[in-house]
């Protein structure tokens, strides 16, 4: 067995529970060899254990049983041993064993006795190879002794050694309190207990032991250290008093896992580097008692389920990988060594990683044909793939006869790095002139390689492992210096080859394991191993780590430089987005230098790699060069497909994206070379999309001079603006909300060149125009004035004021100015926008007819309905000349009518222009296009003022769930519908649904509009009407007067609730009367007649209303309410006169909204 490469196994005390202890070893067993399990004395250097589990070490390692025999002996022996004496009590108030101590003795004895041993053998084997010992306390001093079976260099124990039989070493680790009598032991007639009263968990024990036997060699030397509980610990100082003894045995009940804790804090590196594993049973073992032999069926049904789960299942089968690595010994073994190995210290373990490799490459689990195995490491520079490959080395030196270290990187490297060993092969095994040649003698190198390779491919020789590393030239390709078949160099048919490259068309020569990004609590570990202290994850860690992404050598970089300089994690970030070139450049002269990691940098890794890619593939190279301006997680070849079909007069395409873009063949030959180099990775989630490290993608921008930036950059706009859907495609949302986060890139880096020299081609300004109508579409509005307005000034520079292109742009900020409130400036803007189509395009073209049916929406806003309806019909009248009765611009323009006519209370004539929109929208773009929801939203509003409330649900529900699924939660059209819901369920006297409802479109509206917009104040004003119709006058006033809306909303209360008017002016009966029959109108009236109708309940109550504001009830917008309010303000009628325009009113509602004198009477729009 090897002394350089130790395993350890400690076995907890636990009565009757040790068979769980044993159960989880033979499972253990089993995954080490499922056909043969080995015993445990073959694959363990010591084994040391406390009462029952020193029982179970002596057999195991002392009598050398197989854990199946250890289970057989160890059932039988419980159930003679564990059967109660009479008396527990003598007359001085000792207590003695409640067990037969003879019975245990007797029992231990036959177990010898059938092992082949005298019943007295002595338990010292010094010439074994398994270390045994077992745990006892003496009696007289308290403290933990070690009796074992081999003699220790740092301890006086050769009277013990040379007098301790195996059956008293059994007994004295026995001798629980209240148990088992103490055994007197030695010359000196020492007495011991229970090792459990001292050290039930005996991990530390074993540790200290190993350390007397190997010194310093232990920790270097260790392999795995196992340590088994029995479902319960133990520590307690002797007491056997009949007082004493339950808290004895109640802290013996809680000790083993605190011990276990303990030695996972103390020697956590040893569990970093998945060399320390612990198993114990947590549930089904506490109620089991230590001497409840009956109970053996419970401890292995709990065992059971615990080796099963998953978690134990995983654990077991790495520890078994540890256990099995055997040392090699033969003929051909030759001295380990890393020497110009790139060998960090600050590595840290990736146990799923390493587990792929041991079992595929250890010696032990390759089939009896011994054939060759191959395993390839492929990924990105600086994914940490030869780290891996340099700790798997170090982990199982042992159990190879050779491993040689190979420099890939050039097939002169090579050949160089196969001749360094041939001085190392044994003596006789190669030609004196290979072993003893000097390299740079001149000797021909072709006959020392061929030397070493014949002596590798001997038939008997194939237990040796060869690391190619950096194997990154690509034969295939041609044309690099250095490049070479690494198969030339496979020796045989048999042994270990490992091979670390970014090329992943190497994994085809083997099992292969494409080496990944670290998760966010290994990528933590890794930087802080680098870093040198704890790494607090506040928002400026976690944004580090989100940046870094897990690419080891990014991280090792960055924890390199904080240690360094000692600036604080956020001005890092700062740096690293504002200065990431000098930031990484390997010559920074703040930065030290990673003497672990050959390339020094991740600057020179990626830029051999680029250079591989530039002279194989331009477009491939020029590819990577626009992505670094796109978005690094979603590049698809519909997407430059769609781009490139888009031509504008004067302009063309570069010849190399035309090239990849039109051909799918090309676009995937360049995509395929990007991955051979791992400088992309294919999607999962998304089949034919690939995607880029966000480091590398960091990297591609700034290796780039300012004149490839403008260059790349302008490609990149063109690449997305161009692929912008029109609204009236079908499913256009799916493709804007992928294309969002590539027009945020473009954004951000237009931004980036303002002062540096960015191009105004008409083509592009057109591409920049479309990222605006993207984010306008997608609600984001601040972001599209931005490009909407750099898209004007480029025009403008470029093509003129007064150009149609031009005048499109000028049109789309009048769209967004009153999507923001903004409606006199929409309207100037507007007005320019119509006269100067009118004026290039003529007053009938369909281009100017869009302008003139969004001055319409404008003249809606503003409350200038007839206007609206005049402006409305010429734009119909137009369209449906020009394109038709069912073109889908046509019926934008019938669905506006409807909504003005609903405004103007005008419900039946508002029904049949949405039926004919919603059913033309329905044929020519389907039930779910966002166009065909606005117009079914809209008839939730017409059935709402119907009084037909389970139909607008209906309607709202499918408007709010298609728009979700289609732009998302917080889109503004979806606040849209969501408010309008609430109204509803108001309406309805669901007040709960309606207030949380009210809350989503507030909270919406503020975040995407802002809390002074139209909107978002309608939704305030509502949800404060809501809570004084539930009597929260307080929260009423508090909602509202962060709004400066409380004269809009008590008013209105005011008015719903007559008692809390002040009234000025004397009133007279018809109008109170007219008052109370407003509210029992049957149907809810428009809002045009409400906003009247309270206007003259405001004057006619003797209140001036000229300067007050107009309320926000009507779910209308602000100009509108405005124009209303003021039209009767301006009249300067007196109370009188309102009393009797009120009554009127009220008695022409009664006829349209009808009336039932037998209503309680409510709040009109109630």
């Amino acid at each position: 067995m090897s002394t350089t490469d130790l395993r350890l196994l400690a076995l907890d005390g636990g009565g009757v529970r040790g068979l769980s202890s044993l159960m989880i070893l033979r499972q253990l067993m089993a995954a080490v060899d499922p056909d043969a399990p080995p015993k445990p004395c073959d694959y363990f250097n010591m084994i040391g254990g406390t009462s029952t589990g020193g029982l179970i070490a002596v057999m195991l390692g002392r009598l050398h049983m197989t854990v199946d025999e250890c289970i057989d002996a160890y059932t039988t022996l419980s159930d003679k041993v564990f059967e109660k004496k009479n008396h527990r009590v003598n007359i001085k108030g000792k207590l003695q064993g409640r067990f037969d101590s003879a019975g245990l003795e007797r029992a231990v004895k036959d177990i010898i006795a059938s092992r082949g041993l005298g019943e007295d053998a002595l338990l010292k084997d010094t010439d074994s190879p398994c270390k045994v010992f077992v745990c006892a306390t003496s009696k007289e001093t308290g403290d933990t002794v070690c009796l074992a079976n081999y003699r220790s260099p740092r301890s006086d124990n050769s009277d013990l050694l040379n007098a301790t039989t195996i059956w008293q070493a059994c007994r004295a680790t026995s001798s629980a309190t209240t148990f088992f009598d103490p055994i007197a032991i030695g010359p000196f007639k020492e007495q011991f207990v229970d090792g459990a009263l001292g050290a039930n968990n005996p991990v530390y024990a074993l540790w200290n032991q190993a350390h007397d036997v190997w010194g310093d060699r232990l920790r270097d030397g260790l392999r795995c250290l196992v340590s088994i509980g029995a479902g319960v610990p133990a520590l307690s100082p002797v007491r056997d008093d009949v007082a004493g003894i339950w808290t004895t045995l109640r802290d013996i009940a809680t000790e083993t896992e605190k011990t276990a804790r303990q030695f996972h804090r103390d020697k956590s590196d040893l569990d970093n580097e998945g060399r320390y594993y612990r198993f114990n049973v947590d549930r089904g073992l506490e109620d089991i008692g230590l001497e409840e032999s009956k109970k053996m069926t419970e401890i292995a049904a709990a065992t059971r389920r615990c080796i099963e789960s998953q978690a134990v299942f995983k654990q077991m089968k790495a520890c078994a990988n540890n256990i099995a690595g055997r040392e090699y010994h033969g003929p051909y073994r030759t001295p380990f060594s890393l020497q110009g190995v790139p060998v960090s210290d600050h590595f840290v373990a990736r146990p799923s990683a390493t587990k792929e490799l041991e079992d595929y490459l250890l010696p032990r689990r390759r089939t009896q044909t011994k054939q060759r195995r191959v395993f390839v490491l492929y990924g990105l520079g600086g994914i940490g793939k030869t780290q891996l490959a340099v700790d798997f080395a170090r982990r199982h030196k042992a159990a190879f006869s050779s491993t040689f270290w190979l420099d890939g990187r050039s097939e002169d490297r090579l050949r160089q790095s196969f001749a360094s060993y041939a001085g190392k092969i044994p003596e006789g095994q190669i030609p004196e002139r290979s072993r003893n040649a000097v390299l740079d003698s001149g000797q021909d190198l072709n006959i020392i390689v061929a030397d070493v390779l014949d002596w590798l491919a001997r038939p008997d020789n194939v237990d040796w492992m060869l690391i190619f590393d950096n194997v990154d030239q690509d034969v295939e390709q041609g044309g690099e210096t250095g490049a070479y078949d690494v198969r030339r160099y496979f020796p045989g048919d048999h042994g270990s080859v490992l091979i670390t490259t970014r090329l992943s068309r190497l994994a085809q020569l083997g099992a292969s394991q494409r080496v990944r990004t670290a998760d966010e609590e290994l990528g933590k570990a890794i930087f802080e191993r680098w870093y040198g202290s704890e790494f607090v994850m506040d928002e400026a860690g976690k944004e580090l780590l989100a940046l870094l992404d897990g690419l080891p050598l990014a991280l090792a970089q960055a924890a390199s430089y904080l240690r360094e300089t000692e600036i604080n994690v956020s001005t890092y970030v700062r740096l690293y987005k504002q200065q990431w070139s000098d930031l990484m450049s390997s010559d920074s002269k703040h930065e030290p230098p990673l003497v672990d990691y050959e390339q020094g940098s991740i600057g020179t890794t990626w830029t051999i790699s680029f250079k591989a890619i530039e002279a194989r593939n331009a477009s491939a190279a020029k590819l990577l060069r626009v992505w670094a301006f796109l978005d690094n997680k979603d590049l698809w070849y519909g997407l430059l497909h769609e781009a490139v079909s888009w031509a504008w007069p004067g302009w063309d395409w570069p010849g190399w994206i035309r090239e990849v873009a039109w051909d799918e063949v090309k676009f995937l030959d360049a995509a395929r070379l990007l991955l051979r180099y791992s400088m992309i990775d294919a999607q999962e989630s998304v089949r034919g999309s690939y995607m880029m490290h966000p480091v590398v993608h960091q990297w591609t921008s700034h290796m780039q001079d300012s004149g490839e930036k403008r260059e790349h950059i302008g490609v990149a706009v063109m690449v997305i603006g161009m692929s912008v859907p029109e609204r009236t495609t079908n499913s256009y949302w799916l493709l804007q909300r992928r294309l969002l986060a590539h027009a945020e890139r473009c954004s951000w880096w237009m931004g980036k060149l303002d002062g540096d020299g960015w191009g105004m081609e008409e083509a592009l300004m057109e591409a920049v125009h479309n990222l605006g109508a993207l984010y306008a579409d997608q609600g984001r509005l601040e972001e599209a004035e931005a490009i909407y307005q750099r898209a004007l000034q480029g025009k403008e520079k470029a093509l003129g004021p007064d150009n149609t292109s031009t005048l499109n742009t000028v049109n789309n900020l009048g769209n967004l100015y009153v999507d923001q409130g903004r409606l006199e400036e929409a309207e100037a803007i507007y007005q320019r926008a119509l006269q100067g189509k009118e004026k290039a395009l003529g007053p009938d073209n369909t281009s100017t007819l869009n302008t003139v049916n969004n001055l319409g929406n404008l003249y809606v806003d503003q409350g200038r309905l007839e206007e609206a309806e005049a402006i409305y019909q010429r734009a119909l009248q137009g369209k449906e000349k020009a394109l038709g009765l069912d073109h889908t611009s046509t019926l934008d323009t019938v669905n506006n009518l409807g909504n003005l006519y609903a405004d103007k209370g005008r419900l039946e004539e508002a029904e049949a222009m949405y039926q004919r929109a919603l059913q033309g929208f329905e044929k020519a773009l389907g039930p779910d296009h966002t166009s065909t929801l606005s117009t079914v939203n809209n008839l939730g509003n017409l059935y709402r003022d119907q009084g037909r409330l389970e139909d607008a649900e209906a309607m709202y529900q499918r408007a709010l769930q298609g728009k979700e699924k289609a732009l998302g939660p917080e889109h503004t059209s979806i606040l849209d519908t969501v408010n309008n819901l609430g109204n509803l369920y108001r309406d309805q006297g669901r007040l709960e649904d309606a207030e949380a409802i009210y809350q989503r479109a507030l909270q919406g509206r503020e975040k995407a509009l802002g809390p002074d917009h139209t909107s978002t104040l309608d939704t305030v004003y509502n949800l404060g009407i809501l809570y004084a119709d539930q009597g929260r006058l307080a929260e009423a006033e508090a909602i509202s007067s962060t709004t400066l809306l409380a004269p809009r909303i008590f008013p209105y209360t005011q008015y719903h609730h007559p008692q809390t008017a002040t009234m000025s002016a004397p009133q007279s009966e018809a109008f109170k009367k007219a008052v109370q029959d407003s509210k029992k109108l049957t149907s809810k009236p428009s809002n045009d007649d409400l906003l009247q109708l309270y206007a003259l309940y405001k004057v006619a109550t003797g209140e001036d209303i000229s300067k007050a504001p107009a309320p926000g009830m009507f779910d209308l917008k602000g100009k509108a309410k405005k124009a209303a309010w003021q039209k009767i303000a301006d009249e300067g009628i007196s109370a009188e006169e309102a009393q009797a325009k009120y009554v009127t009113l009220v008695e022409g509602m009664k006829e349209t909204y009808g009336y039932d004198e037998s209503k309680e009477p409510e709040a009109v729009g109630a």
